[in-house]
């Protein structure tokens, strides 16, 4: 999952219709028909467009005023885990990681960490079903014994990596404070309501970071209202907090050294230096490399890891760029500091034309 590679026959297939990633309106915002109104008459059309560019606006802008933060980073489960052995640290990538996080808070910088799940958390949601709670079925309480069980044992799972997350991290002098989702973060339909944190979540974050102190985040069981339980993931949180903190970077830790064209074991595997988003449809541009989803599929890890880098440019106006990087590597030192690094990915918004 953390081993980003675009399948090898990716390079063949035809140019056509790239992968598409749209923004969510904001609930309750005006919608312009396809003819441009709205319902109303003369000026109504008018003003009804600027009342729903203002919505979204406000929708893809921070609440708390000035950026809180500098850079939100995740530490991605290949590079704190070892994704083959159940819930088994890879301590010399956490390691190397915490290393440059501390260094990185020593000169200023102010960053809100997510790790993820990698070989913790994962095969106890997936026996119990966790992600799925009671599926279609409207839940009743209490929930049945396998959920009961299978959110307690995820839990105690994720918590456990959490800690030793934030132990390698306190041993670099990095004064990094977890923030639980459960049961404060809920979803319905595995979705955030209103498609964004709650104002309580986003403050208490601001005003961690304002004392100086670095929220670290982890994927993690929520209730859901319509499912009983479900999965909130890392990938949500580093769309979220870019938004709501300000940040002017993102960086995707990782156990290898971006996005590559093919698995990048196989012979002939490039690294893709630099991916574009349309800052209008989500839509990715990847140089010498199709995303005509038609013709191939970007599963896994890769396409989850992309979506988001992709939506973090379409939801977190202040981000300048998102990187993919090894951990430990000199490219993950630039790109922590916000700088593009020679040997990693790199997403931008595409120019305009």
């Amino acid at each position: 999952v953390e081993s980003p590679a675009i399948p090898s026959h990716a390079r063949q297939a035809a140019p056509s219709s790239p992968l598409r990633l749209l923004p969510r309106p904001a609930r309750g915002a005006p919608r312009a028909s396809a003819t441009g109104q709205s319902g109303g008459r003369g000026t109504s059309c008018g003003l009804a467009a600027m009342s729903c560019c203002v919505a979204r606006e406000r929708e893809r802008s921070p609440r708390h005023g000035s950026p809180s933060c500098d850079v939100v980073v995740k530490i991605g489960g290949s590079a704190c885990t070892k994704k083959d052995t159940f819930e088994t640290l890879n301590e010399e990538a956490l390691n190397a990681s915490a290393k440059q996080l501390g260094a990185l808070k020593k000169e200023g910088v102010r960053m809100a960490i997510i790790h993820g799940a990698g070989s913790f958390g994962h095969q106890q949601a997936r026996k119990y079903g966790v992600s799925k709670g009671t599926g279609d079925e409207a839940p009743t309480y209490p929930l049945c014994e396998r959920l009961l069980t299978g959110a307690a044992e995820t839990r105690l799972s994720v918590t456990t990596l959490n800690k030793y997350v934030v132990t390698a991290l306190l041993r670099e002098d990095v004064p990094a404070m977890t923030i639980s989702p459960c049961p404060f973060i809920g979803t319905e339909k595995k979705k955030l309501p209103g498609g964004r944190l709650t104002d309580d979540c986003a403050t208490g974050t601001v005003e961690l970071l304002k004392r100086g102190l670095v929220p670290v985040v982890h994927g993690d069981v929520v209730l859901d209202q319509a499912q009983g339980l479900a999965i909130l993931s890392g990938d949500v949180w580093m769309v979220e907090l870019c938004r709501e903190l300000g940040a002017r970077s993102a960086v995707f830790i990782t156990d290898v050294d971006g996005v590559f064209t093919a698995p990048p074991t196989e012979p002939g595997a490039k690294l893709i230096t630099e991916i574009l988003v349309d800052p209008t449809t989500g839509e990715l541009e990847l140089t010498g490399v199709s995303m005509n989803t038609r013709s191939h599929d970007v599963t896994g890890g890769l396409k989850a890891k992309l979506e988001s880098a992709a939506e973090v440019l379409l939801k977190a106006p202040s981000v300048e760029a998102v990187y993919i990087v090894r951990a430990g590597s000199e490219a993950a030192d630039v790109a922590l500091r916000g700088k593009e690094p020679a040997h990693g990915t790199t997403l931008r918004r595409k120019p305009a034309a």
